[in-house]
């Protein structure tokens, strides 16, 4: 972030600038005999032009080591420094062949071959590959299949992730509590974002959610606290994002120009806001809604279900007649075959 914006009609002008003042003094003194081939003097500046990218590159990825890279992104990022280096290698190799060996015509048919062919791959792999895409997302086509995630949390390894333990202890919910308290609560929020999804104003609770989880991740974590950070600015704090939550220009533009994606309290000021808004404009509608009839159900049923657990007796929606503790087998009867015996002991 802390980078110049790259422009592509700044940046390929500027690459090929070197090419374009090498062209020139060819041509103004040229040194090209009839084979349209170059003395042997010619061909070390030449390859130190050739040289210079390569050296360029690696300096330049080197030098940069405030950004936080994901996962084993730095890794591959070497590796393809590595095979750009050797296809760079091969070219050299090929147009010195080419250059001192030009009376012989098998070495000029290969050399010639290798030249246009790591030109050529050089070329597709420098205009196919973006600058900003993620390096993970640019691995073999082997790796397709990778598993998908619904949310970005998930993809980070955030313990509880949004989802909904079936043991989770349920707890009768206050309507008098406050909203913050409420929310802690996972299968209460969870409720509370399917309203605010039916009257289409779910993305403040999705962005709260998302808050949360990257409050999970450990301050020391950088590279997971920056991604997650990056996909919450992408998705809910950009303007016209797919989730633009309605906060105040001010707090917006504190996030958007911030160089420290990490920090602790990155989101606070824009969740209190949010706050306020979903007080003021979901709280109470929620109230008097199905959604909230239908958490104080659940969790009514719930309780019962405990304390009949609690209380040693089997709670199964099957119906039973036997006592878990006369049953040392724990097997479940059927009422059907239990009074069908009873009457054959009444017949005897």
């Amino acid at each position: 972030r802390r980078l110049p914006p790259i422009r592509s009609f700044v940046l390929l002008p500027l690459v090929l600038l070197p090419w374009i003042v090498c062209a020139t003094f060819i041509h103004m003194n040229k040194p090209l005999n009839s084979r349209c081939h170059m003395g042997t003097r010619w061909i070390i500046p030449v390859i130190c032009l050739h040289a210079l990218y390569v050296a360029a590159l690696v300096g330049f990825t080197g030098a940069v080591r405030h950004i936080e890279f994901r996962f084993q992104e730095l890794k591959e990022l070497w590796r393809g420094i590595l095979v750009s280096i050797c296809s760079v290698g091969i070219w050299v190799v090929s147009y010195i062949l080419n250059e001192i060996h030009e009376d012989i015509s098998l070495v000029q048919i290969i050399s010639r071959f290798l030249v246009l062919l790591m030109t050529s791959v050089l070329v597709v792999a420098f205009f196919s590959i973006s600058i900003s895409q993620p390096l993970i997302s640019l691995k073999s086509l082997g790796k397709k299949d990778q598993q998908e995630y619904s949310m970005m949390g998930r993809a980070l390894g955030i313990p509880d992730s949004g989802l909904l333990a079936q043991r989770e202890l349920v707890q009768l919910v206050d309507s008098n509590e406050p909203l913050e308290k409420l929310l802690l609560n996972r299968r209460f929020r969870h409720s509370f974002m399917q309203f605010a999804d039916s009257c289409l104003a779910g993305e403040s609770v999705h962005f709260y959610e998302e808050v949360q989880q990257l409050d999970k991740i450990p301050v020391s974590d950088h590279v997971r606290r920056v991604y997650m950070a990056r996909h919450i600015i992408d998705t809910y704090i950009t303007p016209g994002a797919t989730m633009e939550v309605n906060i105040s220009h001010r707090c917006r533009q504190e996030i958007l120009s911030t160089l420290d994606l990490a920090h602790p309290n990155l989101f606070k000021n824009a969740l209190n806001e949010l706050m306020q808004l979903m007080k003021m404009n979901l709280a109470n509608d929620y109230w008097s809604s199905t959604f909230f009839l239908k958490l104080k159900e659940e969790a009514r049923n719930k309780t019962v279900d405990n304390e009949l657990e609690q209380s040693g007796w089997n709670f199964s929606h099957r119906l039973s007649s036997v006592h878990c503790a006369d049953d040392p087998f724990h097997q479940e009867h059927s009422p059907r075959k239990s009074s069908s015996s009873s009457r054959d002991f009444e017949l005897q």
